[in-house]
């Protein structure tokens, strides 16, 4: 069973809390859709929720979102926990797994997959009257997609904190953008959070993991990187960006 402790606020609500109020996240009588894929980050961002939905004044609803993309899983300790903490979850089976992999036969299959979970999520979202789909990126995430972004695309830019899709009614939000893998991956561990393993045939061979692994080789000269990347978001030197084509 959840229960809060004092020491949350500083180890990471408090942060949490910052992100929400500062993009508009939460209000009050909001569904609230949590994207559960089974690992570390979304357990860890429906675990914070709740606590923030017990704690808070607003009054928003918390409903968990599985998209099971047929790879074999089993999402029971989700499920366990789901029931113990009375937070209802919806399990969506889909074949995506099937189109992606054998179908498609796609080489780099994540970019496709992502655009089908997402659309399966938004989908089962607005079936059950959910305007809030809340994701567990964290800093890192942010990070990575910037890397991605500038390295691959040629494009400055990451994901945004809230973004509203007005033909869906329906805005993807991100709670955990100040908070780091490794102390979500650590509170997980320590705690017990149910973690499901991630059975994809392309799990930590991706473009993603790329980034991350540039990421911590920065920081090994540069300890602050990750926090002077993220306070560049929003410090944006509008004098010195190029004319954009």
């Amino acid at each position: 069973m959840i229960n809060f402790e004092r020491k949350f606020n500083r180890m990471f609500l408090r942060n949490v809390r910052e992100a929400i109020a500062t993009y508009n996240m939460i209000e009050s009588g909001d569904r609230v859709g949590v994207g559960l894929s089974g690992g570390k980050d979304s357990i860890f961002l429906l675990f914070v929720l709740k606590l923030i939905q017990l704690t808070a004044i607003k009054d928003f609803s918390i409903i968990g979102i599985n998209i099971d993309m047929d790879l074999g899983m089993d999402f029971s300790p989700l499920q366990s926990f789901c029931e113990e903490n009375h937070i209802p979850l919806i399990i969506e089976k889909t074949n995506i797994a099937e189109v992606v992999f054998n179908d498609r036969k796609e080489k780099n299959p994540c970019s496709l997959c992502s655009t089908l979970r997402k659309g399966a999520l938004i989908r089962v979202a607005g079936a059950n009257k959910i305007n809030k789909l809340a994701l567990g990126h964290n800093s890192d995430d942010v990070i990575e997609t910037l890397f991605m972004n500038v390295l691959k695309v040629g494009k400055l830019g990451t994901f945004h904190p809230n973004i509203h899709f007005e033909d869906r009614e329906i805005n993807i939000i991100r709670p955990l953008i100040y908070i780091r893998e490794d102390f979500i991956e650590k509170f997980v561990r320590e705690n017990n959070l149910p973690v499901i393993k991630s059975l994809c045939p392309v799990d930590k061979k991706t473009t993603r993991e790329e980034m991350k692994n540039l990421l911590i080789k920065l920081e090994e000269s540069y300890p602050d990187a990750q926090k002077k990347l993220l306070t560049s978001l929003t410090n944006v030197d509008f004098k010195n960006i190029w004319k954009q084509k």
